[in-house]
C-alpha cells in the first residue's frame, strides 16, 4: 500500500511538469500535438526515472514473495 501511495504522489508531481512543457514549446513555435506529447513524455521520463526506480526497487511485498515461491514450485514439478 505504501508503494501505491508513493506512486500516486509521484504521478501527481508529474502533472505540473508535463502541463508546462507545451507552453514552453509553443514559445518556440512547436505546436504539433504529437511532437509536444513525445517531447513532454521524454522529459518527464528523464526527470522521474530515478524516482520510479526508488519506488519500485524496494523489498518485495508479501504477496510478491508468495507468488515467486508458487512460480518456483510450478517449475520444479
Amino acid at each position: 500500500m505504501k508503494k501505491l501511495l508513493k506512486y500516486i504522489f509521484r504521478w501527481q508531481l508529474s502533472t505540473p511538469i508535463l502541463a508546462t512543457i507545451p507552453f514552453v514549446l509553443m514559445k518556440y513555435n512547436i505546436s504539433n500535438f504529437w511532437i509536444i506529447a513525445i517531447i513532454s513524455n521524454f522529459i518527464g521520463s528523464l526527470i522521474f526515472f530515478k524516482v520510479d526506480e526508488y519506488i519500485f526497487s524496494k523489498k518485495l511485498t508479501r504477496f510478491q514473495r508468495l507468488r515467486k515461491k508458487a512460480i518456483k514450485r510450478k517449475k520444479q514439478n
